[in-house]
């Protein structure tokens, strides 16, 4: 009420307050789901150069309402959620939380939704078990392919078709952005056939945060899109599929780590690249793929790679799989084993068969789908074993896998039962170990 009186009165100290472009101007932390968190400095300019990138490649402006889900102390958040939308004339609402995001969403009619890809999967399955569940599957099927032939000729009738899903999820949304985790082609090819855009972006806290983005001009599924202009990505040592560390450069670059010049020398070159950590391919059209977290990756022992990422979008479709994680167990004869830990949907289990299964029943059920899983894979690449459990993985804020700790408490587990993969196979990790606590099933 005071700034509004001086404003009135006609003081524009506060609109005309000299701004250093390159001074420090927002301290933010890296989530440290595969090291220590480390404070990331930005400047105006950094920030101020990714907000105008965006706008150059994605429309938002007074007539949209945008859902604020992510925590501010995430950049993905700070920097689209907030000052882009306030750049545009956006009406911001911010939820009353995760369990109240359907409602939000047709209460505020909402247009405009940034979401990590944990909570566009869990909508994604939420709307294709509903359109199950009404007996009605065959008949949506035909509707997609007759939706695809018209939009084939130049008319588009998705959000008429449709408009009964779209009730469900908020009339008005038109645009979803997906960042800061992978997200399953399959999930953005869904809704965009149906007639909301999903795309999929790419970036860090390093970097303001967006590199990449698809946009209102180009989406390929798969990919994390062109990069904003402005900013140059390239693949540092490509191997013979063109895969290497992604390296960017451009004005969205940090100043460096708070009080840590060590740090910032290793991950800024003296002419400017900033090395990212991530894996990736530029394919011929130039599009971004991700291929990993160059932390996370797993090295086989004849020297192949696999990426726990991959194998978890493909986990995540099992039907009573909550979500998954993934790592690389070395066995005694020096061979490395892809193992996985299931966490199951215990709620859609008893919806669909009466009561959860017991454990036998479920490892069965569970191995049949690993096995089909496995025939898409080469055989090196295999999922070995895997466990179950009740328990979520242990995430970050904005839900991605903190997977040290997670490896390391089933580590733990698998030690105290005196207990390999390979003996666990098909248990539940509760039950590992006698008189610890209730069987997680009946």
């Amino acid at each position: 009420e005071k700034g509004r009186t001086l404003l009135d009165a006609g003081d524009r100290s506060f609109v005309d307050a000299p701004i250093d472009e390159n001074k420090m101007t927002v301290l933010l932390f890296t989530s440290g789901t595969t090291s220590m968190s480390k404070g990331v400095m930005l400047s105006h300019a950094n920030l101020a150069a990714n907000v105008t990138g965006i706008s150059t490649v994605l429309y938002a402006g007074p007539g949209d309402v945008y859902l604020s889900l992510l925590p501010l102390h995430h950049t993905f958040e700070n920097t689209i959620g907030l000052l882009y939308m306030v750049h545009c004339g956006v009406c911001v609402a911010y939820c009353d939380g995760i369990k109240y995001v359907a409602q939000n969403l047709k209460e505020y009619n909402v247009t405009l939704l940034v979401a990590v890809p944990a909570i566009l999967e869990a909508v994604y399955r939420r709307v294709k078990d509903g359109i199950k569940k009404s007996g009605k599957e065959k008949l949506f099927n035909i509707l997609l392919i007759i939706s695809d032939i018209l939009r084939f000729i130049g008319i588009d009738v998705r959000r008429k078709l449709f408009k009964n899903i779209f009730n469900q999820l908020g009339p008005g949304l038109r645009l979803s952005v997906s960042g800061a985790a992978p997200l399953n082609p399959e999930v953005i090819t869904f809704f965009n056939r149906i007639g909301l855009k999903l795309l999929e972006g790419y970036g860090l806290t390093e970097t303001s945060p967006v590199v990449t983005t698809n946009n209102d001009f180009v989406n390929k599924p798969g990919t994390v899109g062109y990069p904003l202009a402005g900013i140059e990505v390239s693949i540092d040592s490509p191997d013979e599929n063109g895969m290497g560390e992604i390296i960017v450069r451009g004005a969205n670059v940090m100043l460096g780590y708070y009080e840590d010049e060590k740090a910032t020398g290793e991950a800024i070159s003296a002419d400017g690249w900033f090395r990212t950590g991530d894996l990736g391919i530029i394919d011929e059209e130039g599009f971004l793929k991700i291929t990993g977290r160059a932390k996370s990756m797993i090295v086989l022992a004849n020297g192949k790679k696999a990426f726990p990422e991959k194998y978890e979008a493909l986990l995540n479709n099992i039907p009573g799989v909550k979500e998954s994680f993934v790592w690389g167990n070395k066995a005694p004869d020096g061979d490395v084993e892809i193992c996985a830990k299931l966490v199951i949907d215990k709620e859609k289990l008893e919806a669909e068969r009466g009561k959860v299964p017991a454990e036998e029943e479920l490892a069965n059920y569970f191995s049949t789908a690993i096995k089909e899983i496995n025939k898409t894979i080469p055989r090196y690449k295999i999922i070995r074993y895997f466990v179950m459990s009740t328990e979520d993985v242990i995430k970050t804020t904005t839900l991605k896998i903190k997977r040290s700790l997670e490896y390391d408490k089933i580590k733990a587990l698998l030690d105290k039962a005196g207990l390999d993969m390979r003996s666990a196979n098909g248990k539940f990790l509760e039950n590992l170990i006698p008189g610890a606590g209730d069987s997680p099933v009946g």
